[in-house]
C-alpha cells in the first residue's frame, strides 16, 4: 500500500477536456478579433483572472477584450457572458476514466480534492459535472485568491481533506504545477493524455513520473 491519505487532482486536461477552440471562435466571430490577439489577451490576463481579481465572469471577459484592443460595452459583455455560459454548458466533458477513478479512490478510503487554476466561469462547470459530489473538496483558484504553483492553493486543498503533504499525491498535466506540489513535500504524477492539447500546452515531463490515463493512478495507491 502507498500510504496516501489524499489525492489532489487538477481539473482541466486531467479530469476534463474543453472545447476551447469553439468558444474562442464564437468570441472572435462576435468581436472581429484575430485568434492571435485573443490568445495573447487570455494568456496575459490569466494570472490576475485566476486569483479572482476582476470580481465576476463579466469582469474577466471585459479585461480580456480590453487587453486584446477591443472596446466593449456592458451590453456586449453581458451577451458574451451568456454565450460563454451556453458553450460551457455543453462544451466541457469528463474523460471516461475520471468518475470511475474518483469513485474507486473514495471506496478505498482515500480523500480527494480538485485543485484548479481558473476564473469565474469554472464554478458552474464544476456544479454541472457533479464534481462537488464526487470529490471531498473543490479548491478553485479564483475563490482561494491564490493559484498553482503558489504553495497556498495546495495547502488549502490539504486542509480541506485533512492531510499533510507527506500523505498526499498530486496529479496535473503541467510539470511546473507538479513542481509546486513536490516543493511542499507531496508526491506528484504528470498526466499526458494521448491526443490532448491542453490550453497551457503539452508539458515537458520535468523529471516527473508520467501516466497517460487516470486508471494508472489506481495501481500506485
Amino acid at each position: 500500500m502507498s500510504g496516501y491519505r489524499a489525492i489532489l487532482l487538477d481539473l482541466y486536461d486531467t479530469l476534463a477536456w474543453t472545447e476551447w477552440p469553439a468558444l474562442r471562435g464564437l468570441i472572435e466571430e462576435r468581436t472581429g478579433l484575430s485568434t492571435r490577439a485573443l490568445l495573447d489577451a487570455f494568456d496575459l490576463t490569466r494570472g490576475a483572472r485566476s486569483v479572482g481579481t476582476y470580481g465576476s465572469a463579466e469582469g474577466d471577459l471585459r479585461v480580456v477584450l480590453e487587453d486584446a484592443g477591443f472596446e466593449s460595452t456592458p451590453e456586449l459583455i453581458d451577451e458574451l457572458a451568456r454565450l460563454v455560459d451556453r458553450v460551457l454548458e455543453d462544451g466541457v466533458h469528463l474523460w471516461e476514466d475520471s468518475l470511475p477513478v474518483l469513485r474507486e479512490l473514495r471506496a478505498r478510503g482515500i480523500r480527494t480534492a480538485i485543485v484548479s487554476n481558473c476564473d469565474h466561469s469554472t464554478r458552474p462547470v464544476v456544479q454541472r459535472l457533479g464534481l462537488s459530489r464526487e470529490a471531498d473538496a473543490v479548491v478553485l483558484s479564483f475563490e482561494a485568491g491564490v493559484a498553482k504553483p503558489d504553495p497556498g492553493i495546495y495547502l488549502a486543498a490539504l486542509r480541506a481533506v485533512g492531510a499533510g503533504p507527506e500523505e498526499a499525491l498530486f496529479v496535473d498535466d503541467q510539470a511546473r504545477y507538479c513542481d509546486g506540489a513536490v516543493a511542499l513535500g507531496m508526491d506528484a504524477l504528470l498526466i499526458l493524455r494521448e491526443g490532448d492539447e491542453p490550453w497551457e500546452g503539452v508539458s515537458e515531463t520535468g523529471g516527473h513520473r508520467v501516466i497517460t490515463d487516470l486508471r494508472a493512478l489506481l495501481a500506485l495507491v
